[in-house]
């Protein structure tokens, strides 16, 4: 993954970032610009605009010129029809991997940062050390560090304490501080590597079919599983190499923020149960398992600490079949003694005032709402 001679339009390069972006320029601006600083220069910028609201275009416009200046046509846009709610992430990115030109696809959330210069320059040395030793590396992982205003976020639920993981197994990093994992491995922290910090071998993401363009919430999660699930060669470097803004929950600005946390737990239900359904691995189907055990508990207390006893015995019930436990059976019973008290039924007015209303549109197969 050298530097190539020619005509850039005419010879793919190794990497294609892909950049989603919807009524932030600003954020844009400031995402495009830190790919830009990467000091391996083979890559392209693929931008896919979802449909942003009018008054957003001519900042559009600008930052995408300016950033032509900079590469010419290793920056290439498109923009898709205006929708109220967009068309989703999910399809943005899947839009960008079909007018990627790279082996590898990457990716980047517009109000997100690459903040290691060096990323794409180490990501090539290890793929072309192993394609020299007969191994087609699928997936390349590393690390991103979170921020909420500016201030640090855990890390829970991605990669991050996986090196600690493996270190305590006896493994040791190769000689460039990367190591090579199995299914097994790349599960021990039990989370998933955020599309940030994630580089697939474009054959792969589009044999596996993209993201699931039906999922609004954790639709990355179970792209992650799925190419975990048919991925042949594994790579993992601990580095830093994003930044990670999370986003103000006060704001709807996002598909995080704009969905409630209900909502939210029976996307994930989804997620997991294809994995649990579908996936080969018998480790990503029992993760599958354990987490939709998880989102259904999740979904039970919420629903509880509102009072919505009925739906709460609902779904502590099926957390309690999937999850047994003392302690939870012990919710459960509580749960179904209360829906049969005094204003334990709860009423449509109740749920439209805690935004529960339309969640049977969401996931009819998970919701009771009568």
């Amino acid at each position: 993954m050298g530097a190539r001679s020619g005509s850039p339009a005419l010879i793919a390069p190794p990497f294609s970032v892909v950049i989603c972006t919807r009524n932030r320029p600003g954020l844009l601006a400031r995402a495009v610009d830190s790919v830009l600083q990467q000091r391996h220069g083979d890559f392209e910028i693929v931008v896919v605009n979802d449909g942003p609201q009018p008054g957003c275009q001519p900042a559009y416009d600008a930052l995408l010129a300016a950033a032509q200046s900079r590469i010419g046509d290793r920056l290439r846009s498109t923009t898709l029809p205006g929708r109220p709610r967009g068309h989703g992430s999910a399809y943005a990115m899947n839009q960008g991997v079909d007018m990627a030109r790279g082996s590898y696809v990457c990716f980047l959330d517009d109000d997100d940062l690459w903040i290691d210069p060096d990323h794409l320059t180490r990501a090539a040395a290890l793929i072309d050390r192993e394609a020299a030793a007969g191994r087609q590396t699928d997936l390349y992982m590393t690390n991103q560090e979170a921020l909420r205003d500016g201030r640090p976020v855990a890390t829970a639920g991605w990669l991050n304490a996986l090196e600690g993981l493996l270190q305590a197994r006896g493994r040791r990093p190769d000689g460039a501080g990367a190591y090579a994992l199995d299914i097994e491995e790349a599960m021990l922290a039990d989370g998933f590597c955020h599309c940030n910090r994630l580089m697939v071998r474009r054959e792969l993401f589009i044999r596996v079919g993209g993201r699931d363009e039906s999922i609004r919430w954790e639709s990355d999660r179970d792209l992650f599983l799925r190419l975990l699930d048919n991925a042949a060669h594994l790579l993992h470097h601990p580095a830093i190499t994003a930044r990670h803004h999370v986003p103000d929950a006060q704001q709807a600005c996002s598909v995080t923020t704009g969905l409630s946390i209900v909502e939210r737990r029976l996307w994930q239900v989804r997620v997991m149960d294809k994995a649990t359904l579908f996936l080969k691995s018998p480790q990503l189907r029992a993760y599958g398992r354990r987490h939709k055990g998880y989102a259904l508990k999740h979904v039970a207390t919420e629903l509880a600490a509102l009072h919505l006893w009925a739906l709460a015995s609902h779904y502590a019930a099926q957390g309690l079949a999937v999850l047994p436990g003392f302690k939870w059976a012990g919710f459960t019973a509580t749960c179904y003694l209360r829906r049969w008290l005094p204003g334990g039924h709860h009423h449509p007015d109740e749920l439209r005032r805690n935004g529960l209303d339309k969640l049977g549109s969401v996931s009819s197969d998970h919701m009771l709402l009568h």
